[in-house]
């Protein structure tokens, strides 16, 4: 292989690597944000649990506060009933004694209902709030993560990009202008090898009189995807 080829060949293995490296950058970003909404979800179906939690507790003071509204009519009205001389009168009073303990009973079991519902509420919502602080534990950690990954490999990619001027120079300026070119075009391979007479990047077999150029060292490129052909000894025509 022409030494301007190799050259070139380690060119693009380091071009290739940083990309692969920009691009694994890239698909943090989506990582991040599904781990952050992970968390939010986890809250709002937290507050979701507490507010229906919330919600029967307040109905079920409700009722508790009519009971006792209830309990202070019973009252006044055996007051009443005791006060009054009149038959008439104290059968009445009995009739609104009795309507009003019927509805303090139907209520008092609403009440019982009430508290059984109260208590199951309370419970999803306690072990939600038990599986959301591990859950958000480790997505916490594993944001902090991705962070810290982040950062380690973007100075990576920037030092990658500095070094990459020590390669690049070595390459014939013309040649490398080419390359550049066609890999910023590509985003991929450029430069790759001929095998089994077929090209290794679109894997087109190539014409007999094409791959004596490139066995010969000439500067050749594939007919079909375009890319620049090398050839080793250990490849296979």
């Amino acid at each position: 292989m022409r030494e301007d080829l190799g050259l070139l060949l380690q060119l693009q293995q380091w071009d290739l690597e940083t990309m692969r490296l920009e691009s694994e950058l890239s698909s943090w970003g989506p990582q991040r944000a599904e781990l952050v909404a992970k968390v939010l979800q986890g809250r709002e179906q937290a507050e979701a649990l507490k507010q229906a939690w919330v919600q029967i507790e307040v109905a079920r003071k409700g009722l508790e506060s009519q009971i006792a509204q209830l309990q202070t009519m019973a009252d006044k009205y055996a007051t009443q009933q005791l006060q009054t001389k009149k038959n008439e009168e104290y059968r009445a009073f009995q009739s609104q004694i009795e309507i009003t303990r019927r509805n303090i009973s139907q209520l008092e079991t609403t009440v019982l209902e009430k508290m059984d519902s109260e208590d199951q509420a309370r419970k999803r919502y306690q072990k939600a709030l038990k599986t959301n602080e591990a859950e958000e534990k480790n997505c916490k950690e594993r944001i902090q993560s991705l962070d810290d990954l982040k950062k380690s490999r973007m100075r990576e990619v920037q030092e990658r990009k500095v070094k990459r001027g020590e390669f690049a120079d070595l390459v014939e300026p013309k040649l490398r202008s080419v390359y550049e070119r066609m890999f910023a075009n590509k985003r991929g391979h450029v430069l790759v090898g001929v095998d089994g007479g077929a090209c290794g990047g679109c894997h087109i077999k190539l014409p007999q009189q094409l791959i004596l150029s490139c066995r010969s060292d000439e500067i050749t490129n594939c007919i079909n995807c375009g890319c620049m052909l090398y050839y080793s000894p250990e490849m296979s025509v």
